[in-house]
């Protein structure tokens, strides 16, 4: 399991990768072997977990602002270089897309306006010029936390916030796919800046920041462009129609040979003839190499996966597929489970396909 839910709120799962678990450690360490002692380590990761605390605000403020849209959030993640929030599927009408990024950075303007107007109660304004202040006031220095947290992610480097901006705007006089292109050509050059400054100044986190924007930028960009490939398609068109389907009581050594033999990426789980979730060939095989076949499919499967309609956009269905992070979805027409959608199947059509698929069984 990669990520850890923490809270919950708005109805929206608060989770943390587990690479974020590092950087409060680096951050002690580092400080540890400063010479600055225990009480300044201690105080520089709970520094570091408030900024994380004003970055999941800033992601609620992306996700409460895509709801009003009508566009849900499954989760939102924290990562050592931000939050990601999980949007059900991309904004399509430029002036949502425009709103819904720039929600994020309002709420951090908000937060350094609150801060302002405590250190203005406390009069610590006066001296906010003076480095020795900076450094040893708290809210001060959240106050400029927040501030660069703006500036930063208003940089036009795609998919950062900067970057949907600059496409929201590109939209309104070019169609999507060109406007997505045209935005992930500014964020790779903007990657690239960043590989320049941090060998430049050995902030080594912003080679990660350049690879989230380098790969998430070109990965968001194939997404568009299959879904422009795929306009006019329903999910009926390309969704798998003969598959398995996995007992949620069986083991996993019971369940070996469909998951073995099968040309699946994702099983159907079916508990008393209802779809429960779905299990991943490749984690079986994992489970299975270390061991574990002992385990219960309804014990590591995966849960509430959406299921679509037979009658749904492709295009967007597609799009649900590429934010949730599914392989495979389960397709259902009448309540019923009809078919499977598999992102292995839909290769030709993310290649560029210009002819209608054949249904696939």
């Amino acid at each position: 399991m990669n990520s850890w839910k923490i809270t919950e709120i708005a109805g929206i799962g608060i989770y943390i990768h587990w690479s974020f678990l590092v950087l409060p450690l680096l951050i002690a360490g580092s400080q540890l072997s400063a010479g600055s002692g225990m009480a300044v380590a201690i105080q520089s990761v709970v520094f570091v977990l408030t900024i994380f605390g004003c970055v999941v605000l800033h992601e609620l403020g992306h996700a409460l602002t895509a709801r009003q849209f009508g566009i849900a959030t499954h989760s939102i993640t924290l990562l050592p270089i931000g939050g990601v929030a999980n949007l059900d599927r991309i904004p399509r009408k430029p002036l949502h897309e425009l709103l819904i990024a720039l929600a994020g950075p309002a709420v951090n303007m908000a937060i350094a306006g609150v801060l302002l107007l405590l250190l203005v109660a406390s009069g610590m304004v006066s001296i906010a010029f003076n480095t020795a202040a900076i450094t040893n006031s708290f809210l001060l220095q959240l106050l400029l936390a927040n501030i660069v947290l703006v500036l930063f992610n208003m940089l036009p480097a795609f998919p950062m916030d900067g970057g949907r901006v600059l496409r929201s705007l590109l939209a309104t006089f070019m169609p999507f796919s060109k406007a997505t292109n045209l935005a992930v050509i500014a964020g790779q050059i903007m990657a690239g800046l960043f590989v320049v400054v941090a060998i430049a100044t050995q902030h080594w986190l912003l080679l990660l920041v350049a690879a989230f924007v380098f790969l998430a930028g070109r990965s968001e960009a194939r997404m568009v462009e299959s879904e422009a490939a795929t306009e006019g398609w329903s999910v009926a068109d390309a969704m798998r129609r003969q598959f398995h389907l996995v007992p949620a009581h069986i083991t996993l050594e019971q369940a070996a040979q469909a998951v073995l033999f099968a040309s699946q990426d994702s099983f159907p789980v079916v508990e008393d003839d209802r779809l429960v979730g779905m299990l991943g060939k490749q984690q079986a095989l994992l489970l299975l190499a270390q061991g574990r076949g002992h385990l219960s499919v309804r014990e590591v499967m995966q849960k509430n996966v959406p299921a679509l309609s037979m009658n749904s956009s492709l295009s967007e269905s597609l799009a649900r597929m590429e934010t949730g992070n599914y392989t495979s979805m389960p397709v259902v027409n009448g309540g019923r489970l009809v078919g499977i959608l598999s992102a292995s199947t839909l290769q030709g059509i993310v290649a560029g396909w210009t002819m209608r698929p054949a249904v696939i069984d």
